[in-house]
């Protein structure tokens, strides 16, 4: 891949200029004194540096190093909260500064184009609007509100404008903006409890009045990103929970965007981290398997399996809603392909683990170690966090079970000759070792953990986990460390490494199509091409482009050849080949911005007896196939018809494998599975005539695990072994009853 830092179009005319952001409101201070504290706490430019690497757990896949400080946590926010602005360029994230103080970070944005950090300014919560490169975030406030009762103030930063505004005062949290960047939703916190923050929006204006959503409470506030709809996250920890608890609470509650019609989106009986596909047409269930319920259609209501994969948290990758994201800490990361069903791992792991002892908690949350992988605005890159050093922190792979106190790897090369491994959250240390076995074990070195060590995990070192001795002046210790009673102030534990942030590259970017239409030449663009710079031009595989075009203009094609175009994303990732175009003599190329109204990336193709036919004679033939062709990847669909009615179809993946198979009863979906790439049966769902699911099972090594029931969108029975998850059972494996509002445990033969 080219570097691009070398690449001719780096210094755009469309990068943000050297000098400060300009206040974009006169009223945002008064006095010459806070106006020039407020351009002093502006953008400052510093000049970074990507690193592009394969890690050492192997694969393909390859990563961007976006931060590097073992000292200090670079967050790129919650993982259904996005870190991509509107167009891909940037990516914002929260700087931690030593431990204490407000706030405890500080804004920055990373340009993708033109390969540099950006502090913006001190200050939390960092969120980017849905068709704006607008970025919005928490400060403290340069002077006190009119009413004199805030010390934090919401910022609006128009970055591609150079403009700095003022919103509001005294929001604590922000969730993001509506679908047409009207509102900005956030809350205010009421008690040191999880849950107890008081929801409001406030117009995206200069020094708007924030308005509160009566009897909302809650946090995440989470806008969808194409319809008028916002979900918050509302727990139930500090209530009684009997058994309708389960049924009659919601983890999750819909509100239109003036904080009315407020519904369930998911109950207690599906507890699940969760978000809005990229096109807002699912709120999506991590779990066990990736899932999703239809925007329009609060609980109880049809809860689709979505894809062929398992995940932890779920995210959107990508505007279109084609790609889901999923991802854990200690497990693979995925990404998901809605046109067909198919996932994949990406990422063996985040391997962003931190460990604790049996007398404190260092780790302090979860959040400060989740990976949070969420996906661009085109689904080529995932962004995500780890305290791991992915590029040379030493990685190797369990081999067989363990012998003794020998465990056997496929390589120890990069570890110390006498030290102590990481597996998921064991710490076990070894005496010595050879090229293929660690020696003299140890086990739960902190008397906490107890790993499994199972062929196939991955093993990290400990020592790589921590901050070096001559790094450790750099930083400041968690001020909880300091408390009274600490257990143990010389334990290595103290010094575990922060997060930096990474980008996977999952993906090329979509090709472009090189169309001709009379005299003329235009280039459309890909499907997917929110994040697209431009485009280089070949004739006859040679690039005739200094610098990539952009959409709106025009190029000549001087002479004769065999042409073909590549889409240059604005972090300089580009695409394969277009399909190429054959010019006999020259012609004017025009770039498009979109495609035109008369252009599809989609065919149908109508098969009898394997011949090609109309569609008319396909539909008065007994038997007849509907392939549905992708311009660039070919037959993605395939359906079966018995005298013109649907009788079956296959989604295939891009290896033409079906994934998803549909099966129709009188015309209707009755059924629905999902397969691996390796043909194993993972899922089956069956439909109601009125399009509710009635029973759903999951599968394990050919056997069932899962079996749910419903009526009408309601949960009414499972028999199962319980996993957590998208379907999950809040009591353990067995066998369980809608009773009334209640969900009721039943004892074995009682069923």
């Amino acid at each position: 891949m080219e570097d691009i830092m070398n690449a001719p179009y780096r210094k755009s005319q469309m990068a943000i200029n050297d000098r400060q952001f300009a206040t974009g409101d006169k009223r945002l201070a008064t006095g010459a004194l806070v106006l020039v504290f407020v351009c002093l706490l502006c953008l400052n430019r510093t000049f970074g540096r990507v690193e592009r690497f394969i890690p050492r757990q192997g694969g393909t896949t390859e990563l961007w190093r976006i931060t590097n400080d073992p000292t200090t946590r670079d967050w790129a926010n919650y993982h259904n909260a996005q870190c991509y602005s509107h167009d891909g360029r940037y990516i914002c994230y929260a700087h931690y500064q030593p431990f204490g103080g407000s706030p405890p970070s500080e804004i920055h944005i990373y340009d993708l184009h033109e390969d540099k950090d950006i502090k913006v300014n001190r200050g939390t919560n960092p969120r980017w609007a849905n068709n704006h490169n607008w970025l919005f975030y928490i400060r403290p406030a340069l002077q006190d509100s009119p009413s004199g009762d805030s010390r934090r103030e919401v910022m609006w930063l128009d970055v591609d404008a150079n403009k700095l505004t003022r919103i509001c005062y005294g929001l604590t949290t922000l969730g993001g903006s509506d679908c047409g960047d009207r509102w900005l939703y956030g809350g205010k916190g009421l008690s040191g409890k999880k849950q107890d923050f008081q929801g409001y929006r406030v117009a995206i204006r200069p020094d708007a009045t924030t308005e509160m959503l009566e009897g909302l409470k809650g946090i995440q506030w989470m806008p969808n990103p194409e319809y008028p709809i916002v979900f918050v996250r509302y727990d139930h920890y500090y209530e009684p929970q009997g058994d309708d608890y389960f049924l009659t609470k919601g983890t999750r509650y819909w509100f239109n965007l003036e904080g009315k019609n407020v519904t369930i989106g998911s109950p207690q009986l599906q507890p699940c981290h969760q978000s809005w596909l990229g096109d807002g047409s699912y709120h999506l269930h991590g779990g066990k398997p990736m899932a999703g319920r239809r925007w329009d259609e609060p609980f109880p209501s049809n809860l689709h399996f979505l894809a062929a994969i398992d995940c932890g948290d779920i995210s959107p990758c990508g505007r279109s809603g084609r790609w889901i994201s999923g991802s854990g800490s200690y497990n693979a990361l995925q990404v998901a392909d809605t046109r067909s069903g198919d996932g994949w791992n990406y990422l063996k792991a985040a391997l962003s683990i931190i460990h604790n002892s049996d007398t404190f908690d260092y780790s302090g949350s979860s959040s400060f170690h989740d990976c949070d992988a969420k996906g661009s605005p085109d689904g080529t890159k995932i962004a995500f966090v780890s305290n791991y050093d992915l590029k040379d922190g030493p990685v190797t792979e369990i081999t067989q079970k363990v012998s003794g106190s020998r465990l056997y790897v496929k390589s120890t090369n990069g570890f110390p000759e006498k030290g102590c491994l990481s597996l998921r959250d064991e710490v076990i240390r070894y005496e010595s070792k050879t090229p293929t076995s660690f020696e003299g074990l140890t086990r739960r070195l902190y008397r906490k953990g107890s790993a499994k060590l199972y062929p196939g995990r991955i093993v990290t070192s400990f020592e790589a986990r921590c901050i070096r001795q001559e790094q450790r002046g750099k930083t400041t210790l968690p001020s909880r460390f300091a408390r009274s009673g600490f257990p143990d102030r010389n334990s290595p534990l103290l010094w575990q490494r922060r997060t930096d942030i990474y980008l996977a590259v999952v993906r090329l970017p979509d090709r472009p199509h090189l169309w001709k239409t009379g005299e003329s030449v235009e280039l459309i663009p890909g499907e997917n091409h929110w994040e697209t710079y431009g485009y280089h031009v070949f004739r006859n595989g040679i690039k005739i482009t200094s610098k990539p075009l952009r959409p709106g203009t025009s190029f000549t094609l001087s002479d004769a050849g065999r042409y073909t175009a590549k889409a240059v994303e604005w972090s300089g990732l580009e695409s394969e080949h277009s399909l190429p175009l054959e010019i006999r003599t020259g012609a004017k190329l025009y770039i498009r911005s979109d495609k035109p109204a008369d252009f599809s990336w989609i065919h149908d193709r109508w098969l009898v007896d394997g011949k090609e036919v109309s569609p008319k004679d396909a539909q008065q033939s007994p038997e007849a196939v509907k392939e549905i062709v992708h311009l660039v990847d070919g037959v993605i669909h395939r359906q079966w018809y018995s005298n013109g009615q649907i009788s079956k179809r296959y989604d295939l993946n891009l290896e033409g494998k079906p994934i998803r198979r549909l099966f129709y009863q009188n015309g209707k979906l009755a059924r629905r599975e999902y397969h691996n790439r390796d043909g194993h049966h993972l899922s089956t769902e069956f439909f109601g005539p009125d399009g509710y699911i009635t029973e759903s099972v999951q599968y394990r090594d050919s056997e069932q695990f899962s079996h749910w029931w419903y009526e009408r969108g309601m949960p009414v029975r499972y028999v199962g072994r319980g996993d957590r998850g998208a379907t999950s059972v809040p009591k353990g494996p067995g066998t369980y009853l809608k009773e009334g509002n209640n969900w009721v445990k039943k004892e074995r033969g009682r069923n």
